[in-house]
């Protein structure tokens, strides 16, 4: 019966190792000064840009390859684009020009939105540099690896007391 018990409490951590993969964050989210927030969704493949100067939303296939980070470099072609944006003092909607095709461009510290505002075009990139950035915590691979040990040694421990 004892070698029984041991191979559960074994089968249970390595078990409990495996579930603890490590975390595949799917929101990421950038505060720049002034207020802007970057949002990227990478499992809807959505994104947004909120701030004072611009309230925008968009989508993008190629977000589904976004690692986020503190220095990302990244591209994305954007499938759609809504939204607006001050330029000027005035709010400037989105427009289509098929010779400037949207794209958002992450080059370590540097965030652009690169779109056209206006209807004739008025604007163009919506850029800002150095955010702060919150990283997403990995699951606590260690607290379950520690877990299973504690349960391994109270076994341990029991199956000694039960021999006395």
């Amino acid at each position: 019966m004892s070698k029984f018990i041991k191979t559960a409490a074994i089968a249970l951590a390595a078990g409990s190792m495996v579930a603890a993969t490590p975390a595949s964050a799917a929101i990421f989210e950038y505060t720049f000064s002034g207020g802007d927030v970057l949002t990227i969704d990478t499992e809807a493949q959505t994104g947004s840009w909120v701030g004072n100067k611009i309230d925008a939303t968009f989508t993008s296939s190629d977000f589904a390859n976004f690692e986020g980070g503190a220095n990302p470099t990244f591209t994305a072609m954007l499938d759609s684009i809504n939204g607006t944006r001050i330029i000027r003092g005035n709010p400037e909607q989105v427009s289509s020009d098929p010779r400037h095709p949207e794209k958002l461009i992450v080059g370590g510290n540097r965030f652009n939105l690169w779109a056209n505002w206006g209807n004739p075009i008025v604007g163009g990139d919506y850029i800002r540099r150095n955010p702060d950035f919150a990283e997403v915590p990995a699951p606590g691979m260690l607290g379950l690896l520690g877990l299973a040990l504690v349960a391994l040694g109270l076994g341990r421990r029991r199956r000694k007391a039960a021999a006395a």
